[in-house]
């Protein structure tokens, strides 16, 4: 599966902004330095909170998932030497943190009251205008085709272990092609998750699948089993259960995503008609010599 750096970093940025800490005790740890902690419960969360698709490619990234858990072990280890140190109590430092905060605080009542003020009806948009926006931009809400498949999946790790299961990966090809492939993927596929539902991994575009599989699994017809793939991780028998053409998008499946945009750009609309009205540009001056006399201080 593809995964895109910038996804992991906001992800995992988000879980862990303010998450270090010194885990609870019924929280196995996952990642330490010193006394700081980062917990499994953490990384749980993380998780639940993304899609199918972003969940499998971050579990794919283990050395991008690693590398964002140093960084933020190592990022609280500084800040509780600098507190321990006192930086926090030093006059420049309290001036910019007070800054900051009034800035923060300032920004934050702005932002909040101007939402509230440019609040959108709750039964906005009328379903007129959700299939309006649906017809504008149907050429956009093309679904790529989708295929049902099972797999076998024999782990090989190591060069000895490749050796040795591409023999049985033949063999429980063969198998599955004249037997019970659902049968075989619950007695003999080392992935547990597709191994409990008789080697089924879903309903999935190629994009989603492993590179080394995609090709296959694209030409297969529905029924096949194909001859053993090997991946990094090992070796994956495929069969091909069934495939869902490409099609459009309906307005009943694009209606949440359509109804969250119209929302949100008529709240900007809103937004801008009272501040405009707030702030009139006949009512509003510039003096123009006394700009110039700041900007002149600037150099």
């Amino acid at each position: 599966m593809t995964f895109h750096a910038k996804t992991l970093a906001l992800a995992v940025s988000a879980l862990f902004a303010c998450a270090a800490h010194a885990a609870p005790a019924a929280d196995p740890v996952l990642a330490s330095l010193g006394p700081v902690t980062i917990g499994q419960g953490e990384m749980a969360q993380l998780l639940q909170g993304l899609s199918d698709a972003e969940r499998a490619a971050i579990k794919a990234d283990r050395a991008g998932v690693e590398a964002w858990l140093r960084q933020r072990l190592t990022a609280e280890a500084l800040l509780r030497e600098a507190r321990a140190k006192g930086w926090g109590e030093r006059p420049e430092i309290k001036a910019r943190v007070d800054s900051a905060t009034r800035e923060l605080s300032a920004r934050l009542l702005g932002t909040s009251y101007l939402e509230s003020v440019a609040a959108v009806d709750a039964a906005y948009p009328p379903d007129a205008e959700l299939a309006a926006a649906y017809e504008q931009g149907k050429a956009d809400f093309a679904l790529p085709a989708r295929y049902r498949v099972a797999q076998i999946f024999l782990a090989a790790p190591d060069a000895g272990a490749q050796a040795k299961q591409r023999e049985a990966a033949k063999k429980l090809a063969a198998q599955a092609r004249s037997g019970d492939f659902a049968a075989l993927a619950r007695s003999q596929s080392q992935e547990a998750r597709s191994a409990a539902q008789g080697g089924e991994v879903g309903m999935l575009p190629l994009e989603s699948l492993l590179p080394e599989l995609r090709d296959g699994v694209a030409k297969m017809k529905v029924g096949q089993v194909a001859e053993p793939v090997q991946s990094p991780a090992g070796f994956h028998i495929v069969k091909l259960l069934g495939v869902e053409p490409a099609r459009t998008a309906t307005l009943a499946e694009m209606t949440p995503r359509l109804r969250a945009a119209l929302r949100q750009q008529r709240q900007q609309q809103l937004a801008q008609a009272y501040l405009a009205n707030l702030a009139p540009a006949a009512s509003l001056t510039i003096d123009g010599a006394a700009l110039d006399a700041a900007l002149q201080k600037l150099n």
